[in-house]
């Protein structure tokens, strides 16, 4: 981020002065939200958006006063600082050496994501960065993958866009519960727990966990035995649990469900609501909905694959405010 700035400051005989001008101005990531955006998306979305401010304000503002070499001018430009932090982290790759240092590889930082990806990065000794692609190419983009395409909540919150060829989302169980100890060594953490777009499937870790909680809200001995049968690899055994116990766990993934889409239904009123009323004051909301509706479209898919025929109540009434000002903090 030093080295953009250092850059900046000799204008037009920086050699990257031509780059610098192509590159956006404008960002939908979590660190350029509001807190009212922060307000319409989902808890789990919305820390993820939180941390990435958090990184901007640690590493954009925090070191500005130490940095002597740069121009009294540069040091004071808030929206300079933060406009070189978003360039670095949607743009850069980590080093090629292992080190988790970023660099930025100037045209190779313009393709597009994409689910599957058709070009790859290779590095030579020097540090160079070469791109080509990994199969025959039709007319049309060519794409890598930014990071895991089952969570597009991430995407939105570090790169800013949405990626609606997502085949899966987190089901949002580790937010909703918390991912303990104990499922950790089992080998669960909330990118395990996914819910399919196309197919309305969920994996099979989603199963394990509601009956792993449904047992510790009953009986604890026979979670403790779940659990064995898990880590001794008793497939026999855990299968015996599920079909025992296989109409409660249905009814807390129906739960489980109907509750995000309650709260999914409740924060597009908020967004709609802050859109009508102060839309030029918050233009990265139309992005944010269309988040919610990919998540809640997902979660519907899996609503009508487990429970056809059951319809769903949307939660009634709408939500007022008192005061515009209580809103729009």
């Amino acid at each position: 981020m030093l080295k953009i700035l250092v850059e900046l400051e000799k204008g037009e005989e920086s050699p990257y002065y031509h780059y610098f001008n192509g590159l956006p101005r404008f960002f939908a990531n979590g660190p350029s939200m509001t807190p009212f955006c922060y307000r319409c998306i989902p808890p789990f979305a919305a820390k993820l958006c939180q941390k990435e401010r958090v990184k901007l304000n640690h590493v954009a503002f925090g070191c500005k006063s130490r940095v002597q070499f740069l121009s009294e001018k540069t040091r004071g430009d808030s929206l300079l600082w933060e406009w070189a932090f978003q360039i670095v982290y949607t743009r850069s790759f980590e080093a090629p050496d292992g080190s988790g240092d970023l660099c930025l590889y100037p045209i190779g930082d313009m393709f597009n994501h994409a689910t599957e990806a058709n070009v790859a990065y290779e590095y030579d000794e020097a540090g160079n960065c070469y791109v080509q692609t990994t199969t025959d190419v039709a007319a049309g983009p060519l794409t890598m993958t930014y990071s895991d395409p089952t969570n597009p909540s991430y995407l939105l919150a570090r790169y800013g866009f949405l990626d609606e060829s997502s085949p899966a989302s987190f089901c949002k169980l580790g937010v909703d519960w918390h991912i303990t100890d104990e499922l950790i060594h089992m080998g669960y953490s909330t990118s395990t727990l996914l819910f399919y777009k196309d197919t309305g499937e969920v994996s099979e870790q989603v199963w394990d966990v509601l009956l792993y909680k449904y047992l510790g809200e009953e009986d604890v001995g026979r979670q403790q035995e779940f659990y064995q049968a898990h880590m001794s690899g008793d497939y026999e055994t855990k299968q015996s649990y599920h079909e025992c116990y296989y109409e409660q766990t249905r009814e807390k993934l129906l739960e489980h469900i109907d509750d995000i889409l309650g709260e999914l239904d409740g924060l597009s009123q908020k967004s709609a609501y802050g859109g009508a009323v102060a839309g030029d004051d918050h233009p990265r909301l139309p992005l944010i909905l269309r988040h919610n509706d990919f998540v809640r479209a997902t979660f519907m898919a899996v609503r009508g694959y487990y429970f056809p025929g059951e319809p769903y109540e949307e939660p009634s009434g709408s939500f007022s405010l008192s005061s515009k000002n209580a809103f729009f903090t």
